[in-house]
């Protein structure tokens, strides 16, 4: 931590220290070795989130040891994250948030380069809430061999579970959202009017032309998703089972609550006789792109690649950063820049997935932006 001077603003870098499991059988390298190959760190965790930790670390030692900052400056690497944040990034917020109050934050999320004939980087600075819940679904236990005897109640989740991953709720851009896909639509030479685009039946089928393979990621952005994910039911083989459980991860857009979801079951699962219980709340959060901070990620990005723009992203996934803007009103930013050096799509399919890695040129850029982000900033406040 740095020192501190009255009136000037408190920066938190925030980054997490945990990582999902990897299966070595299903992997090029061993994902727990961090093997440097063909100029890439390799191993689970290499972009998410051990990049953010060593980079946003280098930066606040470069800062603190030259003395180029006003203020507060606050590092922190916390635990759980990736089991939602409440015995790290959560625990700290509540009990010791004279530690990491801060104005401004700068965490994981966003940065990633999307090329076009100018280059997009994304900046986090919304998500959705994540809203996991659970419906119980009850039958009549029966021998199985006389599969009359009772009434399956895996039938009516396995139902359910189709049902919802037919229907897909409307389109709701919100203005973050809107001004990304306009940002995108520039980038490719396109523009287009939005209004009358995002009021359209074809928006689905233009996604890919608009976001190349993260199209999905895009159709996530605009939409609450719900997706079924664990079905659980029976004891044994040879008996019908009475109760059956499927739990739903569901991902709701600023705005909406689980009253929303109430309903939407309520119309989606019509004929069906189920008990709903949420099993995880956090709701969506959002800041500001009116800050010092955000216009000096513009500033940043374009010195350090003419030409390049930011865009303000909704990360359809959660972060540490909701904590920080719930408690204290943060402008929190998902700005780990990465240069598209793999195809984005590939770069996507990597974090919690297979062969994740990232490269040397990476490490060294996103270090370079990041404090050039920074001292931008301290000039402005």
């Amino acid at each position: 931590m740095g020192r501190v001077e009255a009136g000037r603003p408190t920066v938190l870098l925030l980054s997490h220290l945990d990582f999902v499991p990897a299966n070595p059988e299903e992997w090029t390298v061993d994902p727990f070795s961090g093997l440097v190959k063909d100029g890439y760190v390799w191993g689970r965790g290499a972009i998410d989130n051990k990049l953010s930790a060593a980079v946003l670390l280098r930066v606040f030692l470069d800062l603190t040891e030259t003395g180029k900052f006003k203020g507060r400056l606050i590092y922190a690497a916390t635990a759980d994250e990736e089991m939602g944040g409440r015995m790290g990034a959560a625990w700290l917020v509540e009990k010791h948030p004279e530690l990491v109050r801060a104005d401004y934050l700068i965490n994981e999320g966003g940065g990633f380069e999307i090329p076009g004939k100018h280059s997009v980087f994304t900046v986090q600075t919304a998500e959705k809430g994540v809203y996991w819940l659970k419906l119980t679904f009850r039958g009549k236990p029966g021998h199985a061999s006389i599969p009359r005897s009772g009434e399956n109640a895996l039938l009516y989740a396995a139902e359910a579970a189709t049902k919802i991953a037919k229907n897909s709720p409307p389109i709701e851009p919100m203005p973050h959202v809107k001004l990304f896909i306009q940002k995108l639509l520039e980038s490719r030479g396109t523009p287009r009017p939005l209004a009358r685009l995002l009021s359209s039946r074809p928006l689905v089928s233009l996604l890919p032309s608009v976001s190349g393979d993260s199209g999905p990621v895009l159709d996530a952005m605009l939409r609450n998703t719900l997706t079924p994910t664990v079905i659980a039911s029976g004891d044994k083989v040879n008996i019908i089972p009475s109760t059956s459980q499927l739990s739903v991860d569901c991902r709701l857009l600023p705005g909406h609550s689980e009253q929303w979801v109430q309903a939407y079951l309520k119309e989606t699962l019509k004929g069906l006789d189920y008990r709903l219980e949420f099993t995880h709340r956090d709701p969506a959060s959002k800041s500001p792109i009116d800050t010092p901070l955000y216009e000096a990620i513009e500033k940043a990005v374009s010195a350090i690649v003419p030409g390049a723009q930011t865009a303000p992203y909704m990360s359809t996934g959660g972060t540490d950063s909701h904590f920080f803007r719930v408690a204290f009103n943060t402008a929190a930013y998902g700005f780990i820049p990465i240069r598209a050096d793999l195809p984005l799509g590939q770069l996507l399919k990597m974090i919690h997935g297979i062969d994740e890695r990232i490269s040397i040129n990476n490490i060294q850029f996103s270090q370079n932006m990041l404090k050039q982000t920074l001292e931008t900033f301290y000039t402005i406040v």
